[in-house]
């Protein structure tokens, strides 16, 4: 159970599970980024079309790829776990006080 834990468990957990987080966005976002420079680069070699000057061609895989990396960073950078730790906190002295 959690009350068996100690702090510096608790903060290693969190830690890790923030920098597995880390790493999956990026990771992400690597792959996005080379995927779209390919996608331009033929683009832009088949048609002449520079694609960052026309958003309406881009496709919709991108469109939904970047809304998707967009709200992970929020999550990862905005809305960073510090409200979480504070609630297993109060949760782990309720159960501690509870007993």
């Amino acid at each position: 159970m959690m009350e068996n834990f100690t702090k510096e468990e608790i903060d290693y957990s969190v830690a890790k599970e923030r920098v597995q987080k880390l790493k999956k966005f990026y990771t992400g976002l690597v792959f996005f980024l080379i995927l779209f420079t390919a996608y331009s680069f033929r683009r832009f070699y088949l048609t002449g079309d520079i694609i960052f000057l026309d958003q309406r061609n881009i496709s919709i895989v991108f469109w939904i790829w970047g809304l998707i990396l967009a709200i992970r960073a929020a999550k990862l950078f905005l809305f960073n776990g510090d409200w979480e730790r504070k609630m297993l906190n109060k949760e782990l002295k309720q159960n501690s006080h509870g007993k």
